[in-house]
């Protein structure tokens, strides 16, 4: 079964450190957000800063967060995730056709799957991306266990 990313709040930090854009809201699916970092090795372009080398991004709309959830998709989802996040392209990003947007948003979706593929179901993953060579960009996934309180999720 395939595997894709939520978004885990555990406080209000989300809201103070995303000013430039938005905060997820909990259990809101997220992309790697990778195709969306500034050019690490020149600087932030956001002002305030967008932090986008440690953050996940949202498929429907511009809010970031810290940490992402591995959960169990069907490949149903993955489609429906596909097309959300050209929809969001398109209208939010201006992409310029829908055919660009639906490419960017395959390999995106399909990267983040294959990134939680590598990771057990339940896990919390963090992100920290770093200029890389020759203009790549090179990205370091954390895991943490979920945190639980008896039964309940934290």
């Amino acid at each position: 079964m395939p595997k894709f990313l939520k978004a885990v709040r555990l406080d209000d930090s989300d809201a103070e450190l995303y000013k430039a854009s938005a905060a997820c809201d909990e259990d809101e699916w997220v992309c790697t957000g990778g195709f969306t970092v500034c050019n690490l090795a020149e600087g932030y372009r956001c002002n305030p800063r967008c932090y986008c080398d440690e953050s996940f991004l949202s498929i429907t709309r511009r809010a970031r967060v810290t940490l992402a959830e591995v959960v169990e998709v069907t490949d149903a989802d993955l489609e429906i995730f596909k097309d959300q996040l050209a929809q969001h392209l398109l209208f939010d990003w201006k992409a310029p056709d829908f055919e660009t947007a639906r490419a960017v948003a395959v390999e995106e979706i399909d990267y983040t799957a294959e990134t939680a593929a590598t990771f057990p179901i339940e896990v919390w993953i963090s992100v920290k991306r770093s200029p890389g060579k020759d203009g790549a960009l090179d990205e370091k996934y954390d895991q943490y266990e979920r945190l639980m309180i008896g039964s309940h999720k934290l």
